[in-house]
């Protein structure tokens, strides 16, 4: 057994007896009603813990994106929560492994380069010019198992088999699916920049371009969640330490950029196929209130996740979406509103919260101040 094999083993050990397996039901309970618009006892909320641990050291990323035994360290320890400090913490997180190989999994199949510089999480570089992608547009689709998948599932591989020993930790975790990015953030990552002139040159060339990620995706996704494991049920998951109403969480960071129309007219139908074949939750960071009305018409919507939660109009956006029932994931407040009566008057159904603590004794009180 290697080093990084025997700090799995090591961080394991410690982690078996402190999970409370009648804490996670509690959780698993309240984050599925939460999800459904049912009445819970208080909107669950997960706290994204720092490690301050000081027995284990976490892996730079480049080694973690080559070495499973060194990614689930770094699951264990600083993936979107802290999950060797959670288990203590016992707010509604869930504890996640999955392979975080960053947001070039589809572009990897198509022949883009994903590349790792110093330690940062991947870049991915764009397949050249608008005449390239021009030329490239009619290939045959890659291969399922090509690009970067194969490491994913040797990741899950490894989860599994590290687990087996381990009841309380085989109960408890959930392996959760990589970022597959959406089709139109997955174009832009193949076009570049570039892509955005030929909104107005040639719209069809990116129409082509996103049938073919979008059969890609499905394909891929397919290949991939036979590998995951869930506790809430078919047609939710787990995607950033949340509950997630949907099979797959769609990434639509790019269509911020775009108007309403733009989106609506190139983009939309095929996160609209997505919805209808697979059932979603969409993702996008910054500010994207403008396109929520497009979103809301995505057959089989189950969620909208928010990567900043604070550059948008939360209570708008609530009013829109509990109208069908959508749930709003990753939701933000002030700390001196952190209390369960504030949040069930701002937001009674339909929302989890997500805080991010200054370090776990802050998280501890932080979660009391809310419980009370």
């Amino acid at each position: 057994m290697n080093q990084p094999d025997s700090l799995v083993r090591q961080i394991l050990d410690d982690l078996e007896p402190r999970i409370d397996l009648a804490h996670v039901a509690r959780a698993r309970a309240r984050n599925r009603a939460a999800l459904d618009y049912a009445n819970v006892d208080r909107a669950p909320i997960v706290f994204y813990l720092p490690y301050e641990g000081t027995q284990f050291t976490p892996y730079p990323y480049a080694e973690a994106f080559a070495d499973p035994a060194k990614m689930m360290v770094n699951e264990l320890l600083i993936g979107f929560t802290s999950i060797y400090h959670a288990v203590d913490l016992r707010d509604d997180a869930p504890y996640c492994l999955r392979p975080n190989l960053g947001i070039g999994i589809l572009s990897s199949q198509f022949g883009a380069e994903v590349r790792l510089v110093e330690n940062n999480p991947p870049w991915v570089m764009p397949l050249g010019d608008v005449e390239k992608l021009r030329a490239l547009a009619d290939a045959p689709l890659p291969d399922v198992h090509s690009g970067l998948v194969p490491r994913a599932l040797e990741q899950y591989d490894y989860f599994a088999d590290a687990l087996k020993d381990y009841p309380n930790c085989r109960a408890a975790f959930q392996f959760t699916m990589p970022d597959l990015q959406g089709p139109f953030s997955i174009a832009e990552l193949l076009f570049g920049s570039a892509i955005y002139p030929v909104f107005y040159d040639g719209p069809g060339l990116i129409r082509h371009w996103l049938a073919r990620i979008t059969a890609q995706m499905i394909a891929v996704y397919r290949v991939l969640v036979a590998k995951t494991k869930g506790d809430l049920g078919a047609g939710y998951c787990y995607q950033h330490a949340v509950a997630v109403k949907g099979n797959v969480l769609v990434r639509d960071d790019s269509m911020i950029n775009l108007s309403p129309k733009m989106y609506r007219e190139v983009v939309l139908p095929f996160d609209q196929q997505l919805g209808q074949e697979l059932g979603v939750a969409v993702h996008f960071c910054g500010r994207g209130s403008h396109q929520v009305g497009n979103l809301l018409q995505i057959p089989n919507l189950g969620s909208l996740d928010f990567g900043n939660p604070e550059m948008n109009d939360l209570d708008a956006l609530y009013a829109q979406a509990q109208l069908q029932r959508v749930a709003l994931l990753r939701l933000a407040v002030p700390e001196n509103e952190l209390r369960a009566s504030t949040i069930a008057h701002r937001f009674p159904r339909g929302a989890n919260l997500t805080i991010k603590p200054t370090s776990v004794q802050h998280a501890h009180a932080l979660l009391r101040q809310y419980q009370n």
